[in-house]
């Protein structure tokens, strides 16, 4: 028979999982707790033995999202590799994770706005401390001339905006480009296969 606290992560995952299935569909506003419940298999009273409001289940939702992926987006810029390799692999797969991923963005930008302390230390510590080891080997490539020149931290701001904002602004690309959801993915598909050579050649001043 499972323990008792086997049996409490197994709903706490089914519950995470289902919460996040529905709030990435319909939102915090349009979701539904008893729908939650329902797709996680459990009744709507033991729901809320675990989490007391809808808000709550959504902000423990995303914070968990955010504390899973941040780190691997981290650790791609501390790969042991030469800078032009380091800016395709980390596209790349930025963008991949990203678009499997894609209300993470807008979930960090509401709470940095929300409760800008509750998220300071943990972006400080999985992202500012984890990204000087990129940074510095963008001083060292600029010293050598191999890059555009601009300071690293205007560099990796330029390469964050190409990779990110598509996602922050896909409501307005969808309205302004009449782009259905199919046909949004089938233009991150499109950046995905030239992002990774224009990223390089505005970074390594390639022409």
């Amino acid at each position: 028979m499972k323990g008792k606290r086997e049996e409490q992560s197994s709903t706490e995952l089914k519950i995470f999982e289902a919460a996040r299935e529905v709030f990435q569909a319909k939102g915090l506003e349009g979701a539904r707790m008893q729908e939650i419940a329902d797709k996680a298999k459990i009744n709507k009273s033991m729901l809320h033995y675990y989490y007391r409001s809808k808000e709550k289940l959504f902000e423990k939702v995303y914070q968990l999202s955010i504390i899973r992926l941040i780190p691997q987006i981290a650790s791609l810029l501390n790969e042991d590799t030469p800078l032009e390799m380091k800016l395709r692999n980390f596209t790349v797969k930025y963008l991949e994770l990203i678009r499997h991923n894609s209300d993470i963005p807008l979930f960090v930008l509401h709470e940095m706005n929300k409760n800008p302390g509750r998220m300071k230390n943990f972006m400080l510590n999985e992202i500012g401390k984890k990204i000087q080891p990129f940074l510095q080997q963008l001083r060292e490539e600029r010293k050598k001339g191999n890059t555009v020149d601009l300071p690293a931290e205007q560099m990796l701001a330029n390469i964050m905006s190409l990779l990110v904002f598509p996602f922050i602004g896909r409501p307005v690309f969808q309205v302004i480009l009449n782009l259905d959801d199919s046909e949004f993915e089938q233009f991150i598909d499109k950046r995905l296969s030239y992002l990774p050579d224009y990223i390089v050649r505005v970074t390594l001043n390639k022409t």
